[in-house]
């Protein structure tokens, strides 16, 4: 850290956020002040601090961000050190309508497959982990009924406690591991067992693991759907409050083929 002279002027907030009105954001486009990005712009002698608040704890050119913006600062005169720290408010997707969001849940992402056996339920896993990894709060919801790989590949066991919440409806507390809130009919049901049970059934269960479980406070639920584009498919991509969704396939025609299915049915 370089001295500060008495002799040399003190930066003002202002220089700062002019300075800092230079760096763009690399992905959203428009500079940091004009996005409302700086935040707790702090001037101690030459020394500057600030807080870059990202729209998700997982973007994947805050290092770009960070320097950029070090550098644009410590062009202002009278600059002897700069420190940034971040934070992240991420956002509802704007196409969600209230009367279907999940109390407490941001966003929601299913991840699918035309065809089972591609690696649907490992991205799933791995794409809660790196969001976790990055600070985001997470849940994982298990929506393969009838293949459940959720406990295996996170090494959980153990059933999800019940309640009643202020309202009176019953409410299951998800596990936990990794950092993650974790649902699965894995957790309800022996692992030996295979589950018999009829479209109308595992449509209730997995409103219940969407609605009826205490997922807040979530900045993104992650649901492994199960494959293909049958009924329970087929139900979940119309009922879920979606931000997005994730196609998974191998490069095999026979599963690619099936991939442009599944992208249709949520098309429409």
């Amino acid at each position: 850290m370089g001295l500060f002279s008495r002799n040399t002027p003190q930066p003002t907030e202002q220089q700062i956020l002019a300075a800092l009105s230079k760096v763009q954001e690399p992905e959203l486009g428009g500079d940091l002040v004009s996005r409302r990005m700086i935040k707790a712009v702090k001037i101690d002698g030459g020394v500057v601090s600030f807080t870059i608040e990202l729209t998700t704890p997982a973007c994947p050119l805050k290092d770009q961000i960070q320097s950029e913006a070090v550098a644009a600062v410590r062009e202002v005169p009278g600059v002897t050190d700069v420190g940034v720290e971040f934070t992240a408010n991420v956002r509802q997707h704007a196409g969600i309508p209230p009367m279907q969001a999940i109390n407490g849940v941001t966003n929601v992402v299913a991840v699918a497959a035309g065809k089972g056996g591609v690696g649907k339920s490992t991205v799933a896993a791995n794409l809660a982990v790196a969001l976790a990894q990055e600070g985001a709060s997470v849940g994982l919801l298990d929506a393969d009924v009838f293949g459940p790989s959720l406990p295996l590949m996170f090494g959980v066991r153990g059933q999800p406690e019940a309640y009643q919440d202020a309202s009176g409806n019953a409410m299951m507390v998800p596990l936990q591991a990794h950092g993650i809130k974790l649902i699965s009919v894995g957790f309800l049901v022996d692992e030996s067992q295979p589950v018999i049970w009829r479209g109308p059934m595992v449509s209730q269960l997995l409103r219940q693991f969407l609605y009826n479980v205490a997922w807040a406070p979530l900045d993104y639920l992650i649901i492994d759907m199960p494959p293909g584009t049958g009924d329970i498919a087929l139900t979940l991509a119309q009922a879920l409050p979606l931000t997005g969704s994730l196609i998974v396939t191998t490069p095999q025609a026979v599963a690619t083929a099936d991939v442009v299915k599944m992208m249709e049915m949520f098309k429409k």
